[in-house]
């Protein structure tokens, strides 16, 4: 994922472009997150990504590895649809050939840039197999989408998917809202801590809703746990319902005990695009 410095902050830019993967070894040397999301949010409530704890049952979390740029970048997803997964555009181009994603809490593949680059070859499309350990194998999408406004991709699957969808809010949370986070991210500061073997959550609070490209995000703060590399994409829950994809975090204001400012792409201003989506392609 690429990072952009604006005035102290790092964030995953919401450039839909193909190339942008490319750019990613800049972006190896700061922590940025994403990460995938519950339909039921029932999860402890200590910790998160970075420095978290598991978050339990996860049949809908989505583990995404990219191999466009630099082979094996991760970022997390969501089940949104029988046949479609939401995730972060600075993830990836739209194009599936660049895409393995494995389903499940235990659908995933621990370690960094290497452990996860084998994974490139051959892609598996077959059976998704259990829920109750995850995808056996890895799956490559029928088809990529970028939204045409915000930091918003739709992946779309060639099989029914091996779980429920979660369910999305219709409108914004209040500010001041407690949300919870999950994600397959880092579970520690840095792009050299290894990636999770299994979600992990955290809380966060929201600070305001803002436009942006065209979109609106949502300006939060962690206050249990923080987002790690490789929890761009995952979503972002009030109560069961889902309100955001995870699109940036501010590694420099990070707090010692993990927690840092972040945002996330509304699902919301993403609704009417997700439905056209679901109903024409």
């Amino acid at each position: 994922m690429r990072l952009i410095r604006h005035s102290g902050t790092f964030c995953h830019t919401g450039n839909k472009r193909p190339a942008r993967l490319g750019r990613l070894t800049a972006a190896a040397s700061v922590v940025v997150g994403t990460l995938a999301t519950s339909l039921t949010v029932a999860a402890p409530t200590a910790g998160a990504v970075v420095s978290g704890t598991p978050s339990g049952p996860a049949p809908w979390a989505v583990q995404i590895t990219s191999f466009a740029g630099l082979p094996g970048t991760p970022c997390s997803g969501v089940v949104i649809d029988p046949f479609w997964v939401a995730t972060a555009a600075h993830c990836g181009p739209a194009n599936p050939n660049f895409f393995t994603l494995g389903f499940g809490n235990h659908a995933t593949v621990p370690g960094g840039f290497a452990a996860t680059a084998s994974l490139a070859s051959p892609s598996i499309v077959g059976a998704f197999g259990s829920l109750g350990t995850g995808s056996i194998g890895r799956h490559t999408p029928a088809a990529a989408y970028h939204a045409p406004t915000g930091d918003f991709m739709l992946l779309k699957l060639r099989h029914h998917a091996p779980s429920p969808s979660v369910l999305r809010a219709g409108a914004d949370p209040a500010p001041g809202a407690i949300l919870r986070f999950h994600g397959f991210g880092a579970t520690a500061p840095g792009p050299a801590a290894p990636r999770s073997p299994e979600l992990r959550t955290g809380l966060t609070r929201l600070d305001h809703m803002e436009p942006r490209g065209g979109s609106w995000i949502g300006r939060t703060h962690t206050i249990e746990g923080g987002y790690g590399f490789g929890d761009s994409g995952g979503p972002v829950f009030h109560g069961d319902r889902l309100v955001g994809i995870h699109s940036g975090s501010d590694h420099i204001r990070r707090q010692l005990n993990g927690t840092n400012p972040a945002w996330y792409e509304s699902i919301p201003a993403q609704n009417g695009w997700i439905n056209w989506m679901i109903a024409n392609r």
